[in-house]
Formats: C-alpha cells, sequence, structure tokens
C-alpha cells in the first residue's frame, strides 16, 4: 500500500510507526501502518468517525496481527498543520478514494461509515469489503436538536477509555469544524447509497447506541445484502473493544 499524502508530521502510539513520508500535489495525510502484507488477504483501511484516529489504535494493532493495516488521520485533526481535506463526508471520501491503490477492507466508524460507503461506491474497484460501525444518522437525526438528545442518552453509556482518543483531536479541531463534519454527516443519506454497493458488507452496532439505532443500522445492512451484528458497549465500542473490534472485521474479510 502506497502512502501518498503521509504527513512529514506524523502521529505517533506505543507499538506503531508512522509510514514514511512522500509528498504530493495534493496534500498531506498522516497514517499510522502496522502489520505484514500477506498472500490472499487484503489490507485493512481504518477511517475514525468525527476525525479523531486515537480511540482505533487498538484495533489496528488487532487487524495488524492478521495483515497489513492503516490507520488514517482525515480529515487531519490527529496532529498540527493544515487538514487533509475539507471537515465533509464527500471531501473526505474524495481524499480516501485518492490515497487507495488496491482493493483493500475498508473500515469506517461513525460518519467516517458514511465516508467509507461514498469511497465504496465511487471505487468499487478498490475495495473488497465493508465493515460499517455505528453508522449515522437516520433522518429523525439530521436535525442539531434529536442529534444532541441522542448524544446525551449514548454518553452516559460510554466508557472513558474513549476520552483520551478522542478529546485531544476534538479540541485542535476546534467547535466550527466538528459542527461542520456533523452537519455535513447529517446532510448525507447513506441509505440512498447501500443499494449500490457490490462488495460484501457487515453493520455493527452497540448495543446501547443511541446514535445509530438498531432498526436504522439494520436498515443499511438489508439495503445492501449485507450482515448485521450487535456488540456490547455504546457509540464509541471500538475504543474499549479494539480487540474484538479487530477480530470481526478480519473474520469477515476471510469470509
Amino acid at each position: 500500500m502506497k502512502c501518498p499524502f503521509a504527513s512529514r508530521v506524523g502521529l505517533s502510539f506505543r507499538g506503531i510507526r508512522p509510514a514514511m513520508p512522500t509528498s504530493t500535489s495534493a496534500g498531506t495525510v498522516r497514517v499510522l501502518s502496522a502489520g505484514t502484507e500477506r498472500p490472499g488477504r487484503a489490507p485493512v483501511v481504518l477511517l475514525p468517525g468525527l476525525g479523531a484516529p486515537g480511540y482505533l489504535a487498538d484495533t489496528l494493532r488487532g487487524c495488524a496481527a492478521a495483515t497489513r493495516a492503516h490507520l488514517l488521520d482525515v480529515p487531519g485533526f490527529g496532529g498540527p498543520g493544515p487538514l487533509a481535506c475539507e471537515p465533509e463526508i464527500d471531501a473526505i471520501a474524495g481524499t480516501v478514494a485518492a490515497w487507495l491503490d488496491r482493493p483493500s477492507v475498508l473500515f469506517g466508524h461513525s460518519t467516517a461509515a458514511q465516508v467509507a460507503v461514498t469511497v465504496a461506491v465511487r471505487r468499487p474497484d478498490l475495495v473488497r469489503a465493508l465493515v460499517l460501525a455505528g453508522p449515522t444518522f437516520p433522518p429523525e437525526l439530521r436535525r442539531l436538536g434529536p442529534l444532541a438528545a441522542a448524544f446525551l442518552a449514548d454518553v452516559v453509556h460510554e466508557s472513558p477509555s474513549a476520552l483520551p482518543g478522542t478529546v485531544p483531536h476534538y479540541l485542535r479541531a476546534g467547535p466550527r469544524r466538528l459542527l461542520r463534519m456533523i452537519r455535513s454527516a447529517q446532510r448525507d443519506e447513506p441509505e440512498r447509497a447501500m443499494p449500490l454497493l457490490r462488495c460484501p458488507v457487515l453493520v455493527v452496532r452497540g448495543r446501547r447506541d443511541t446514535l445509530s439505532p438498531e432498526p436504522w443500522a439494520r436498515s443499511l445492512a438489508a439495503a445492501s445484502g449485507g450482515e448485521f451484528v450487535t456488540v456490547p458497549g455504546a457509540h464509541t465500542f471500538p475504543a474499549r473493544s479494539g480487540g474484538a473490534t479487530s477480530a470481526l472485521i478480519t473474520q469477515f474479510a476471510e469470509g
């Protein structure tokens, strides 16, 4: 897997090194890579929800035990310097599609599930399988008032383990960029794109997730002819269950 937008300012998590930097005219993306490519196994590419890559570090490590794995910092809240792209679903999807250079297993959590769907529709040749975790937002949450209520209902069930991997990135982004990204996700309509997917699809939802209600998540899986799985936890379940999340990804990718 090439790393055409890897930044000179690298993210770093324990035991994981940034990919070697390569500059292009398209911009820069920070990428964490781990693991070794293995014959017959597509690489895994992880896309973080609301632009906070830190909470997916354990998921990256777990995927790296099975194949080459990459965690993309998009739109770029994971470090200093300019963003990789505008903090909107369409722009992030364009950046991810440009970064990919071979068929991969694409994992998107929360708003990044919408990004992953958009990439798979645009470049079906580059997406071997799609894993959508806690996909947002159903029509009833496409206004800020109901979304705020759903967030408050979810947050009481969240684990504090998600905070170190999310809050620093949100502070770096600032409220204006975060709101822009949320509003972009609210305007997006993934239910229209799901029937267009041509790759295997797995939709995963935390049992206490009020931002991705069960009927909504099930409907997305059904629209794509995919599979649906419920796991323990709330919306940010990958933060406390990176090993289980990576197992779901790699087992689904292996069929």
